[in-house]
């Protein structure tokens, strides 16, 4: 995902809050997203990727947003950031990432639970 700055320094300042959830919302459903096991939104920004967040099992869908329907879901507390590592700007979402060792490899977050 390419996000400018200021938008990154945000989500990266949700870490400090008592609600560190986030959202990135998009136009199309990744279709690699529907496979089974862990996956991560690495982000690249002014020129480079520069980390990623581990998505949360669960996403939203809403009927109601035709532009951007599908909404992912992480914790801004599991961002790992990354050496700097130049790419050409391209527009919202690619596969076409970096590879994660075996060994860096954690479950996923989990939503918290809504109390009855």
């Amino acid at each position: 995902m390419w996000m400018r700055p200021e938008v990154l320094a945000h989500k990266l300042e949700a870490q400090h809050h008592a609600k560190p959830m986030q959202a990135w919302n998009m136009g199309r459903w990744p279709s690699q997203l529907s496979r089974p096991g862990e996956h991560r939104l690495f982000v690249a920004s002014e020129g480079a990727w520069r980390g990623y967040f581990k998505l949360c099992d669960h996403a939203l869908y809403s009927l109601e947003d035709p532009v951007a329907a599908f909404t992912l879901l992480f914790d801004a507390r599991t961002w790992t950031p990354i050496e700097a590592i130049p790419v050409k700007r391209f527009r919202g979402f690619t596969y076409r990432v970096l590879p994660v060792p075996d060994d860096a490899r954690t479950p996923s977050p989990a939503l918290p639970q809504r109390r009855a």
